[in-house]
């Protein structure tokens, strides 16, 4: 009987470690359609770490998956928003690249889920800093101009924030892996 118990815990805690690590891994990805998947993780990470009693992880390596978590900030917004600027991009621009972003991922991911969101985000960044550059001076060579620097701005941020995020998930699971028992 206590040999069943034991196997049936035993299954329950891989089958617990999976979930988890499996769903730190889908909001890492939600980071293309501008959600703040890193920061997700790490929320599943303390709550992992609570579950266990603050004995899986750590606060080390919590540590350190939220300064990675910043420095992902960092990157974005540098890039986000100094990039475009630095390539002609006037204020109109970068809000019609946010706004689009936005606006892409939910119309894209309407049509296919996960990857229509993550196209649907890149192209509406691209459209929005277009259309809010064109607004401001109703001239289409600069305003594509922008619109591609906008699109380049965001594809780089997004896939070093994600890459940050992923590296400390990644960490996270590998720390926490369940001993043989």
């Amino acid at each position: 009987m206590h040999e069943a118990a034991g196997v049936a815990l035993t299954i329950t805690v891989w089958a617990g470690y999976f979930l988890w690590a499996l769903l730190m891994l889908a909001s890492t990805v939600s980071i293309f359609v501008g959600l703040p998947g890193g920061w997700i993780a790490l929320a599943l990470a303390v709550l992992y770490d609570l579950i266990w009693g603050f004995h899986a992880l750590g606060w080390k390596a919590l540590a350190v998956f939220a300064a990675l978590m910043v420095v992902g900030e960092i990157v974005e917004s540098l890039l986000g928003t100094l990039y475009v600027a630095r390539k002609g991009a006037t204020s109109w621009g970068v809000i019609g690249a946010l706004l689009g972003g936005f606006a892409g991922a939910l119309a894209g991911g309407s049509v296919l889920p996960l990857a229509g969101a993550i196209l649907g985000s890149f192209a509406g960044a691209f459209i929005g800093a277009v259309a809010g550059e064109f607004l401001r001076d109703r001239r289409l060579q600069p305003s594509m101009r922008v619109g591609l620097h906008a699109l380049v701005g965001k594809v780089v941020a997004s896939s070093i924030k994600f890459a940050l995020a992923l590296a400390g998930a990644v960490s996270m699971a590998v720390v926490a892996w369940p001993a043989s028992s």
